[in-house]
C-alpha cells in the first residue's frame, strides 16, 4: 500500500526494491540526504529532474525531495544561509498539494510555519492540512537545490524533528566553508571600515587648530613681519 501510495504521488513506477532499517539515506542523484529512524523502509526512485523517496514504519509516512531550484542557482552559500524570511503561504502549498496521498487531490492548507535558525542553516517548518490529515513539512535552501520533507501519521510536529534536523546536501561541508570565509571577509571589512571612521575626527581636531591659528597670526596688522610666528604665513 506504501509503495502504490508513492506511486500515485508522483505519477511514475518506483525502483524494485527498498532499503530496509536504513539510517543514513544518501541520494545516488546528489540532491540530498537523510537519516531514517531504525525500522523504517526507504523507497528511492530515479528521475533525471528531481529526487522523490518515501520512507514509512507502520504509523507514519515521509516523502522526500530534492529539485532544482534556479532562484538560487546563482547565490552564494552565504547568502542562501542568510535568507531567513518565512516562506509565503503560496510556496508551502505548491510544493506539498501534489502528494495525493496526503492532500488527495485537493490544494493542502498551510496552519502556521516558523523558521529554525538554530542550525548553520535555515530550515523552514510547517504544519499543513488535509482533506483528512494533518502533515508536517521542512524545506531548506541551498544553492540551486530545494530540500523538502513531508510527513503524516506522528502525533505532533516534534515526531519528526529528528529527520528534519538531519535533512542535508551531500556538497554542505563545501558549501558551509565557503560561507563562513565569506562571513570572515565581511566582518574584516566592517572593522576596518569602523577604525578607518574612528581615526578621521582624531586627525581631524589635530589639523584643525593649526588651520585656525595661521590665518589669525597672517591677517592681524599689529604683528609686524619680523615677528617668527608670520613665517608660517603664504607670501
Amino acid at each position: 500500500m506504501r509503495t502504490l501510495a508513492l506511486a500515485a504521488a508522483i505519477g511514475v513506477g518506483l525502483l524494485s526494491a527498498g532499503v530496509a532499517a536504513a539510517e543514513q539515506f544518501n541520494d545516488a542523484a546528489g540532491r540530498l540526504t537523510f537519516n531514517a529512524p531504525a525500522g523504517w523502509r526507504v523507497q528511492p526512485r530515479n528521475n533525471a529532474t528531481q529526487t522523490v523517496v518515501l520512507a514509512f514504519n507502520p504509523s507514519s509516512d515521509c516523502y522526500f525531495f530534492g529539485v532544482q531550484n534556479p532562484a538560487t542557482a546563482a547565490s552564494s552559500p552565504g547568502a542562501v544561509r542568510n535568507t531567513r524570511d518565512p516562506l509565503p503561504a503560496t510556496a508551502w502549498v505548491t510544493a506539498a498539494s501534489p502528494i495525493h496521498d496526503f492532500f488527495e487531490g485537493s490544494p493542502a492548507t498551510l496552519v502556521s510555519q516558523t523558521v529554525d535558525t538554530s542550525g548553520f542553516w535555515p530550515v523552514q517548518r510547517a504544519e499543513l492540512r488535509g482533506p483528512s490529515k494533518t502533515v508536517y513539512g521542512a524545506i531548506l535552501s541551498r544553492p540551486g537545490v530545494e530540500i523538502r520533507a513531508f510527513c503524516s501519521g506522528g502525533a505532533s510536529a516534534t515526531t519528526y524533528d529528528s529527520i528534519f534536523a538531519s535533512l542535508a546536501h551531500p556538497n554542505d561541508a563545501a558549501w558551509q566553508q565557503a560561507a563562513q570565509a565569506q562571513e570572515a571577509a565581511h566582518e574584516t571589512a566592517v572593522q576596518q571600515q569602523a577604525q578607518q571612521q574612528a581615526q578621521q575626527p582624531a586627525q581631524t581636531e589635530q589639523q584643525q587648530p593649526q588651520a585656525e591659528e595661521q590665518p589669525a597670526i597672517c591677517r592681524d596688522p599689529t604683528v609686524p613681519d619680523r615677528d617668527p610666528r608670520r613665517r608660517r604665513c603664504r607670501r
